[in-house]
Order: C-alpha cells, then structure tokens, then sequence
C-alpha cells in the first residue's frame, strides 16, 4: 500500500495519530525519517498510566516518523539515521542507546526517566473493511449490572459514555472489547484495548465477535478504527485480521512513569 492510498484509507486513523505524535502525517516524505519535538511526549495521555517519552511509527507506506520531547531532536538524529528498516526497530540494543539519549532531555525537564520499551503492531479498520462476527449474544454495555465471568475484567472508566460491547452467556460477560477514552477523536476513531474472554469461552468466536460490534459501533458513523498489539500478541493479530483490520505501522515507544494528570488531548 503507498503513502496515496494508506492516506485515502483510513484517513481519521492518519488525523488521530498525528495528533498524537504532534505531526500531520500526510506531510511526511518518503525514504527518510523524520523527527518532530512535542511537549506531547513529557506528559501522559488519558486512559494510559504512563509516559510515551518517545514514540517511533513506521507507517505501511513506508513512511516514519519519531516524536520526542523538546530538545532531544539532535541527541536522537544519528541514532535514528542508522535505521533503514522497520524491523530494525525490535532490536533491543537501538532501544537502550535511545534511552541514553532521552533520559538527560527528561531529566533536565524534570521527569522521571523511560523504563521500558513498547513495541508494537498497530491496524486500522473502517466500514468497507469490516467483517462482522454474530457469534452468541452480543450488546453494548453502559454499566457493570451484568457482572463478568471469573477471571474478565469489565472496563468500567469506560461507563457509562464509552463504547464497550461484550458477549453475554449464563448470565455473565464472558468477552468485552471496548474503545479507549483518549479524549481525542472519541466519536469518529476506536482506538480498541485489548479484548478479553473467559478461559472457559475461549475459541467460541466470542473475541471477534466483540471487537466487531466496536468497530461497527463508529463505521456506521462514517468513523474508523484503530487497534495496537504487542508483537508476540499473535491471537490480537489473528482477530484483527478476521474482523477486517490491515497492517498499518509498526512503532517502538519508550515509557517513563507518570507523575501527574493526563495533558491535553490534542
């Protein structure tokens, strides 16, 4: 898929993102790397309980870009320089020498250095793409008044405005998917969490069938969605490949604890 098409595909996905990192995405070029500073990257974003200090995307198309703090540009440019490849960006040693650089940066603004690094696989979804699943009963949840199976957990700051759809069976919640209240986009793009079933539920089409009732949720708003995985989540890739979702970017981002309130959403 070029730059064109990823573009015209999942255009709310490209807009939501590039807020996040602090970029319009459709302005990057191709065949290099391009590094943004945001104060975006010093404080936590709403419904995450830490700090992307800095978060690297590798677009589909081809396309990458690297959000960091103010100041860390040049500190990071000759690591970032001597990556050519996406896959390049699971290599743990790249993520140590850039925690090296971005810990004085976080430092000096007065936050806690990174301590872990996130890699994952995101995919987008929308209306065209979507296959539904109908596998047992499925509706969206406002409140805990069904209660969830052993062992599920129900996503309750997402009650009672979010969007959280679950599969009911035996009169409990045996799997939930729901959107993330990032505070950004909430109407026209699901950012999904994780979806969640019952040990013994599992393998039912339950998973799918929920994560679809979200994503049909805003498709028919004309909305899209967005899902990231770790990259050893291979049953996450697996839903999202059955419900409609295509590969959209690869990213590494590294995160330092929060020590305060959510920043501002865009």
């Amino acid at each position: 898929m070029d730059a064109e098409d990823l573009a015209r595909e999942f255009p709310l996905v490209g807009d939501y993102l590039g807020r996040r990192i602090g970029i319009t995405l459709t302005e990057l070029p191709r065949g290099r790397t391009t590094i943004v500073e945001t104060p975006r990257r010093l404080v936590r974003e709403e419904s995450y309980g830490y700090v992307r200090a800095l978060w690297w995307a590798w677009l589909a198309d081809g396309r990458s870009v690297v959000s960091v703090p103010p100041e860390a540009a040049e500190v990071v440019r000759p690591l970032v320089a001597a990556v050519a490849r996406p896959e390049q960006l699971s290599e743990p040693v790249l993520a140590e020498r850039l925690r090296a650089a971005i810990d004085p940066v976080l430092a000096r603004a007065g936050c806690p250095p990174t301590d872990r690094a996130l890699r994952g696989r995101q995919f987008a979804c929308n209306a065209r793409l979507l296959r539904r699943h109908r596998c047992g009963q499925c509706r969206r949840l406002l409140d805990k008044s069904i209660p969830p199976a052993e062992g599920l957990t129900l996503p309750a700051h997402c009650f009672p405005d979010g969007v959280v759809y679950g599969v009911i069976a035996d009169g409990q919640v045996v799997s939930v998917a729901h959107a993330h209240r990032t505070g950004l986009m909430e109407d026209v793009v699901a950012d999904l969490g994780i979806p969640g079933t019952a040990i013994p539920y599992r393998r039912r089409g339950y998973g799918k069938t929920a994560v679809s009732a979200v994503v049909a949720h805003f498709a028919r708003a004309g909305g899209e969605a967005f899902w990231s995985a770790s990259p050893d989540n291979a049953a996450a890739a697996a839903t999202a490949a059955s419900v409609g979702f295509r590969p959209y970017a690869v990213s590494l981002a590294l995160s330092a604890p929060s020590e305060g309130p959510a920043g501002p959403p865009g």
